[in-house]
């Protein structure tokens, strides 16, 4: 959840809230065209209104913020103290109302860009490859048509999908971002042929160019900017999500990826951006500082507003001391983005890497694969 823009006065609410009403009223609140935070004003409003409610259920909730309009913490603080409840309590309260007095509608009200995440951080090996993965893999399960992009030069998410390079008579990411292409980019995408996925997700595998990408790009003169932007807008019409596993550094490819997944005119907060994934410990956090620094300095010389859409905690294993645990806990407390989901050290994963088999594919029934159809199903708001 990013902050509000400076031209509307807003103050951040810090209550507990369960994963499954924040996954409910994201999802909702995007069928209904609101920004989440909207949506939880609105949701507050209703429940002053509605002076007997049910208690809701709390267990699992955790750290959760929220910006609300001026003066609308402490009315909240106030209505909680006089109903004798507490603040978790309200807040449930307030949004399974809202969620019973909204229903469904048969289609979204507003209508969206393409989605376009980025799994980007710059420390190496904290799972970025397996989090876009699996999340593009959920989506696709799920019935949305999407596209993975290797845009790490790397090639790890290349080779772990059994794919051997660019299809003949392709052309490479980098080729098309240069404007030298001569054939469409769809003629570089394979469509992974498991019958889970009924041919809705297709990756643009990495090219050994893509390792030249900051050096040819430096010398391009004129769009450099928009140049990733440009050699994928050809695709978005075909696609209800890209996703792009992104490389381990603060280069100019990742400067340009997010730009990619700036906030478009009209788009909804947190439909694009980045998600995070980390591991629990020290090296992650300062990974993390670098990323969002790099994000704020890309905001600030561009005017871009580019969503942090949550963390992914990979790898986690809270028997491996209280060192880790205090660093898990570290994650979930900073409220924005917020943790939206834990990956626990499990050998489904590995074997999936090892073996050059989607994780849905290898293991579907894995603790693994329900996080990420989890994740996917809160993402896809």
């Amino acid at each position: 959840m990013t902050h509000p823009g400076a031209e509307e006065a807003r103050e951040k609410l810090l209550v507990n809230l369960t994963p499954e009403l924040r996954r409910d009223l994201r999802i909702r609140a995007a069928e209904y065209g609101l920004n989440m935070q909207d949506a939880a004003a609105s949701s507050l409003n209703l429940w002053y209104d509605t002076p007997s409610v049910p208690d809701a259920e709390v267990r699992g909730a955790k750290s959760w913020g929220v910006y609300l309009p001026s003066g609308g913490p402490d009315r909240f603080a106030r209505e909680c103290e006089a109903r004798r409840l507490t603040k978790v309590q309200g807040m449930a309260q307030a949004i399974s109302v809202w969620l019973t007095a909204h229903p469904s509608p048969t289609e979204r009200l507003v209508a969206q860009p393409v989605k376009r995440i980025l799994v980007g951080n710059q420390k190496g090996g904290v799972g970025k490859t397996f989090v876009a993965s699996g999340l593009a893999q959920a989506m696709a399960e799920m019935g949305l048509r999407v596209l993975l992009v290797d845009y790490d030069p790397q090639a790890h998410l290349t080779s772990r999908m059994q794919i051997p390079g660019l299809p003949e008579g392709g052309e490479s990411l980098l080729t098309h971002m240069l404007g030298e292409a001569t054939k469409h980019l769809a003629r570089s995408l394979v469509a992974l042929p498991h019958e889970r996925f009924g041919g809705r997700l297709h990756v643009l595998p990495a090219s050994k160019d893509a390792f030249l990408m900051d050096a040819k790009l430096a010398l391009l003169q004129v769009g450099r900017d928009t140049c990733l932007a440009r050699a994928l807008a050809p695709l978005e019409d075909s696609y209800d999500v890209i996703v792009l596993d992104g490389p381990p550094n603060l280069g100019l490819a990742i400067d340009l990826a997010i730009n990619y997944v700036q906030r478009r005119p009209g788009e909804l907060i947190d439909h694009s951006g980045i998600l995070i994934p980390v591991w629990s410990d020290r090296s992650s956090f300062d990974a993390y500082e670098m990323l969002h620094s790099q994000i704020q300095t890309h905001s600030k010389m561009t005017g871009a507003v580019v969503d942090e859409l949550g963390f992914v905690v990979n790898a986690y294993d809270a028997r491996k001391g209280v060192g880790t645990r205090s660093f898990y806990e570290g994650w979930n407390q900073l409220t924005v983005p917020g943790v939206l989901g834990t990956l626990k050290d499990a050998i489904e994963g590995r074997e999936a890497s090892d073996y050059q088999i989607p994780l849905l594919e290898h293991a579907p029934d894995s603790p693994q694969a329900q996080v990420m159809r989890s994740l996917a199903k809160e993402l896809a708001a």
